[in-house]
Order: structure tokens, then sequence, then C-alpha cells
């Protein structure tokens, strides 16, 4: 009995130690996150006056036309926005989001004396932009973001009955960049609008890893017609001219388990279907599957997944 309690405390302990650490790796990579967003931003976009969108964006024009630090405008803008939203997220995303914030804001005005590294423009907003957006995909991947405008506009879209959160976000987006225009002239807006992009590539790639750059998709597909749409798939794909490798996982429902089924004894029992093809061939692959069951659930994910333990076959494009 003794050993027994014994044993429970050293697994309490080491479980809580294994707890601390991980925490402790997540602040640390929050912290590198909010420094490499504030290397992009003052070493490369707002020196060549690009700015991105969402609060990083609304702060770089007034930084300009208020002769204020950004890094300063930054905290300030964000600080209140986090108090709204404090009932509405995990206590643990708020001290995230606040560490981030922080780190960002003293790192930005840290950095403000330094010289831009670059003086092109192209090349600084590709170089910012990067930075800017695997910054902020670091801090959002482990727990906490460096914008919190996002946030709070699907909290007001969501409460408020008003346009979609992504409709919502890309007006005021469009909005800072026309500003952009007005302020710092078109070609500096269309330098802005690549910092853009590439940022919100960066923030991606930094969430899912490098395989979200591959051009390739995969589909999961849930119908009653799984036979039906994995026949017309195969004799559709073998007509293109270019070899596409196309990846099919069938799994059918489990039986004997006990679990009452998710539908009618005289209907199909579903199936789950999984492809992997190239990004271009994802509309055309949806079209297949809606011709023959209009009632499928299509999720679509970026880059292929481990197929182990599936029962896997290869199509051939080609005959």
């Amino acid at each position: 009995m003794l050993r027994a309690a014994i044993n429970h405390v050293q697994f309490a302990a080491s479980g809580k130690a294994a707890r601390s650490r991980h925490r402790g790796t997540h602040i640390l990579i929050v912290i590198l996150g909010g420094i490499l967003a504030a290397i992009g931003l003052e070493l490369f976009l707002i020196p060549n006056q690009i700015v991105v969108g969402g609060m990083t964006g609304i702060s770089a024009l007034l930084s300009h036309m208020t002769e204020m630090r950004i890094g300063l405008l930054l905290f300030l803008f964000n600080l209140p926005f986090i108090v709204i939203a404090y009932r509405h997220i995990r206590l643990e995303f708020t001290i995230m989001t606040l560490l981030g914030i922080v780190v960002l804001s003293l790192s930005s005005i840290f950095l403000h004396p330094v010289p831009a590294l670059l003086d092109n423009s192209l090349s600084a907003a590709v170089c910012g932009g990067v930075c800017l957006g695997l910054g902020i995909g670091m801090v959002v991947r482990y727990g906490g973001t460096l914008d919190t405008l996002e946030m709070n506009e699907r909290y007001l879209a969501r409460h408020r009955g008003l346009l979609s959160p992504e409709n919502v976000i890309m007006m005021m987006n469009c909005s800072i960049l026309t500003a952009a225009g007005f302020i710092f002239g078109w070609q500096q807006a269309m330098y802005s609008i690549i910092a853009y992009i590439l940022a919100f590539e960066m923030l991606h790639v930094s969430i899912r890893g490098i395989h979200g750059l591959l051009p390739y998709r995969t589909l999961c597909i849930m119908s009653s017609c799984g036979e039906d749409i994995e026949r017309a798939i195969q004799l559709r794909f073998r007509k293109i001219d270019d070899p596409v490798e196309l990846k099919v996982s069938s799994v059918s429902p489990a039986q004997g388990t006990g679990a009452k089924p998710m539908w009618e004894p005289t209907t199909r029992p579903p199936q789950f279907l999984m492809y992997t093809v190239h990004f271009l061939d994802v509309m055309r692959l949806k079209g297949i599957i809606k011709n023959i069951d209009p009632a499928a659930s299509i999720a679509v994910g970026a880059g292929r997944v481990s197929q182990a333990g599936n029962v896997m076959k290869k199509v051939d494009n080609k005959q």
C-alpha cells in the first residue's frame, strides 16, 4: 500500500513537471513569434511604407499620421479588445495573447531606431510578409494571437447577426489597403497586397507545417453512394491527359460494436472516402461527387494525409 502511494505521488509529480515543460515551451515560442513579427514590421515593412491588414495595418497607418511608435499603438489598440473578449475566450488564450502582444510591442519599440535592412520595396514586402506571417502563425499555433481584430469581429458577427465573419474581415482589410493607397501611393498599396498575401500564407504554413505549401488537397467524403462515386471518378480521371495520382481509402462502418447505427436500416449505410488530388482537380472532383449524391458531405484539407492502416488502391490515369 505504501509503495503504491509513493508511485502515485511520483507519477503525479512527473506529470506536473511535464506540463510545466510543455507550458514553458509554448511561452518561449510565443515570445519568439512576437520578436519575429516585430522584425518583419520594423526592419522591412514600416520603413518602406508597406502595411498589411488587421490591427497591425491600422496601427501602421496611424503611426505614419501621428508619428507615434507603432509598438505603442499596437498595445493600446489590442488591449481593449482583449478586455472586451475576456469573458468569451479561455484564460490561457488571453494570457498567451497578452504575452505575444507585449513582446511584439516592446520589440517594435526596441527595433525602431534600427535602419531598414532593405530599400527595395518589393524585396521588403516579400521578406516582411514572410517574417510577419511566420511570427503570427507561431503565436496562433501555440495558443494566442497577435491581432485581436479577427477574434472580435467573429464575436460581433455571431451575436449581432451582421455579415459573415469572413466578409467583415475582408471588407476591413480592403479598407485598410485602400487607405494605404491614398496615403502612401498606389504603388506602395500593390506592395502592401503582396506582403498581406505572403503573411497570410506564411501564417498557415506555421500552423499546418510545410506540407501546406504542397499542391495537393485531401478530400474527405461521407456518402451513401460511395461505390458509385468511386466508379465515376475512376472512369473520369482515366480520360485526362496529365497523370494525377489519386489515392482512395474506403472505410466501411464498424459492425458488431453494439452501437446504434446513424442511418435507417432501409437505406444504404454511408461510406467514408478519402481522395488525395492536385488542387486544380478539386472543383472537378466535387462536381462528380455532387452529381451522384447532392447530399454528400465534403471536407477539403491541405496537403497529403497519413494513409496508414487504410485499405489503399491506386488509380492509374492512363491506360
